[in-house]
């Protein structure tokens, strides 16, 4: 009697965990379609604009502008009636959207509310309102303005502004509701028939806590006191700091577990990123097929409102012993499709009919230049070649001699592991987690735990840009897969890190700076195809032409402005004459160079004679 009643009792304990299971796995279920999204118009202009070839046809232009990735700011209806925080002009405004350094575009089926490119709405999901967050296409597309004409160029660096974008947000949410005829004219068009006083108090609540929330995001990744205002403004973030702090504070939940992102990085240029065997400015991530895409995406949603917690699993599932869960809002499928479309893109030609004529006398000058000084860090690939898989150069900072603040940053920041102390790193691999780790781990452990959370669905997302290669798999090969990615991984971390190899570069910050142990750390040299659309230059954007990039490192300008789109096909990058914000290498008044902002070396091709500079240069035009 007493045996059948524990399998009474067993049975119904393995139906409840059942239901459970099964139940968390329907929650984040999305449901396709845009039934009930109502079509408003764009408040303003949106430019008229050509496209260069890079073998995408409109549609997927479109798609890839506004295909949501996962990421969420606000309820999509929310943002389509903010007003500016200091006005009552709406946020998605044209004027306002221009000048923050987005690219606004019409209303369309794909963009409901008339948004800027890459401001993509959610799937909907059961029981939640679709929300509004970046995708791709806001941070990897510009607009290169010439005699009148806008180009638009895909997977080029943009020059917005993501800082001054995200305070003007909390600024909005701020005085929305505080302001009571700001709040007013907010819950009328938000609410539309469903208005009353019950509503309306409801909805006061909500921006309350949103108000609370992106203030806090604001508040854990503000730069130290001594920092300029404007140090991270138009063309830069640091990404890896964001991430950092989306894992250790927020995905952790404890903000005071944080770090100053102060290693701001120019966007990366998105052609052959999906070719090459490791990604990240400081090549830290393995780019293994199926797995290494995932979880890089993963990764970057992660660091851009991917709603990453990482808390203590429900009791059901404590029951089968597992301790941790992970929980995000990304979308898995919307990310597959977003690499395979990345996966077709081609670098832009320059394009002649808009802008200048390329000299072909300089431009073979030029190529014999290149290949004996630029050739064995920047390799040289075939347009018709763009689709190979590479393996991009990986050089030393000690000997690169550029601002090393971003490698040093992901190598030695620390984080507190709290509630993840004694599990292993990498959920599946790894050694248990001590009281302390290096910060990144903490948000690649909560992507490695959104994958496994859900295997088959991230098997299909990972084989949507795969399908062509033709890889099958199922469950066992996406975690053998996973094992082999993070294995790469780590012994890349090794390679960056081995005590052996330490060097000391004292000049990297300049001769006033202490030297700094890089711990045999790299920057990443990929092919140049493209490279005319992808200014300003290195790594951080210190340098902000092709021309200066030639000059000597201590005679380089130190001063210029950045986020203007007007282009100078001379010396190839924009305008610095004008712009929206000042990029200063030096301190201010001081002689002593802001760490983070150095551009100091790559000194090749500095020793070159003027005209074989200008002859480099019309070759890199073709490329």
């Amino acid at each position: 009697m007493k045996k059948k009643l524990l399998i009474v009792v067993g049975v119904i304990v393995a139906a409840v965990v059942l239901y459970f299971y099964v139940k968390s796995l329907k929650e984040d279920y999305y449901i396709d379609g845009n039934e009930g999204i109502v079509l408003v118009p764009e408040d303003g202009i949106a430019p008229k604009r050509v496209t260069l070839d890079q073998n995408w046809d409109e549609q997927t232009r479109k798609e890839f502008w506004y295909t949501s990735q996962g990421s969420e700011i606000m309820p999509y209806s929310w943002f389509t009636w903010l007003e500016q925080p200091d006005n009552s002009q709406l946020f998605r405004n044209t004027e306002h959207m221009s000048m923050l350094g987005y690219l606004p575009e019409p209303t369309s089926e794909l963009n409901p509310s008339g948004l800027p490119i890459g401001f993509a709405i959610t799937r909907a999901r059961a029981n939640k309102e679709r929300g509004f967050g970046f995708t791709c296409a806001a941070c990897h597309t510009n607009q290169i303005d010439y005699n009148g004409v806008k180009m638009l160029v895909e997977g080029a660096p943009t020059l917005a502004n993501f800082v001054g974008f995200y305070s003007r947000i909390v600024g909005s949410l701020e005085e929305t509701h505080t302001n009571e005829e700001k709040f007013e004219r907010f819950a009328q068009r938000v609410l539309a028939d469903k208005y009353s006083a019950s509503t309306a108090s409801d909805l006061k609540n909500q921006v309350k806590e949103l108000a609370l929330a992106t203030a806090e995001r604001q508040a854990v990744n503000a730069l130290p006191d001594d920092y300029p205002a404007d140090f991270t403004s138009y063309g830069r973030l640091d990404a890896f700091g964001n991430i950092m702090n989306a894992g250790s504070a927020f995905g952790l939940h404890d903000l005071a577990n944080r770090n100053s992102p102060t290693g701001p990085v120019s966007y990366p240029f998105l052609w052959g990123t999906h070719q090459s065997d490791v990604v990240q400015w400081n090549a830290s991530a393995a780019n293994t097929p199926v797995v290494g895409p995932l979880v890089r995406n993963i990764g970057e949603v992660v660091g851009v409102f991917g709603g990453l917690s990482i808390h203590p699993a429900p009791w059901w599932q404590q029951l089968i012993g597992v301790k941790i869960a992970y929980s995000s809002t990304v979308d898995f499928r919307g990310l597959g499709e977003l690499e395979s479309w990345i996966m077709d893109m081609r670098s832009p030609e320059w394009p002649e009919q808009y802008l200048t004529e390329i000299d072909d006398k300089k431009a073979a000058r030029g190529a014999i230049i290149y290949d004996s000084e630029c050739k064995s860090c920047h390799q040289v690939i075939k347009r018709e070649d763009e689709g190979d898989p590479y393996v991009s150069n990986k050089t030393l900072l000690t000997e690169l001699g550029t601002d090393p603040i971003t490698a040093w940053n992901i190598q030695n920041y620390k984080a507190k592991t709290l509630i993840l102390e004694g599990q292993k790193a990498d959920i599946v691999l790894g050694d248990p987690f001590g009281v302390e780790t290096s910060a990144i781990e903490i948000p690649i452990n909560g992507v490695v735990g959104v994958v496994l959370k859900r295997p088959i669905t991230a098997i299909k997302a990972g084989l949507i840009p795969a399908k062509h290669a033709g890889i099958e798999a199922d469950v066992a090969t996406l975690e053998k897969l996973l094992a082999e990615h993070l294995e790469k991984n780590n012994e890349i971390a090794s390679s960056q890190n081995d005590p052996s190899n330490n060097k000391v570069a004292p000049s990297a910050l300049g001769p006033n700076a202490p030297a700094m142990d890089l711990d045999s750390l790299v920057y990443k040299g990929r092919p140049l195809n493209g490279i005319w659309a992808t200014a300003p230059y290195l790594h951080n954007g210190s340098i902000p032409n092709l021309w200066e990039l030639l000059v000597a490192p201590e005679d380089r300008v130190d001063t210029f402005w950045v986020g203007s789109h007007e282009f100078d096909p001379e010396n190839v990058g924009f305008v610095t004459s004008k712009g929206k914000s000042l990029f200063r290498v030096y301190k201010n008044g001081t002689t002593t160079i802001m760490p983070g902002n150095s551009n100091l070396g790559h000194d090749w091709g500095t020793g070159l004679e003027e005209d074989q500079k200008w002859d480099l240069i019309e070759y890199m035009k073709t490329l």
